[in-house]
């Protein structure tokens, strides 16, 4: 399994497309090999917002599946027409190494979880 994080600004003028895009993409994601993923968002004052996408894979081949390209810079949540729509990009994949706890804490499934 695959956690994602990935971190970015998004302006004021972009902050309605970038949700209704978000949505779409995460709910298309949680059908193709997705097993977790959420949106938190930070409000600033100038109406710009930071964001954190995290979501969960079944694997490396998922991710590129929905990316639709082993470049994992990309998204159909970050970029628009080839332009990004987000500022201060950062993304980052991590190996999930406790796999007894990520099946049960998913519900990924569960005879893949042994007993002692």
């Amino acid at each position: 399994m695959i956690v994602r994080v990935l971190r970015g600004r998004v302006t004021a003028d972009h902050v309605r497309p970038f949700r209704e895009r978000a949505q779409r993409a995460l709910l298309d994601a949680r059908i193709n090999g997705c097993v977790y993923s959420q949106v938190g968002r930070q409000a600033h004052k100038d109406g710009s917002e930071q964001i954190v996408i995290i979501s969960v894979w079944t694997g490396m081949a998922a991710l590129y599946d929905w990316l639709g390209t082993t470049d994992l810079l990309g998204s159909p949540i970050v970029a628009e027409r080839g332009h990004f729509v987000l500022e201060d990009l950062d993304v980052q994949h991590y190996e999930v190494v406790d796999l007894a706890g990520a099946a049960i804490t998913f519900g990924v499934v569960a005879d893949a979880v042994s007993e002692p």
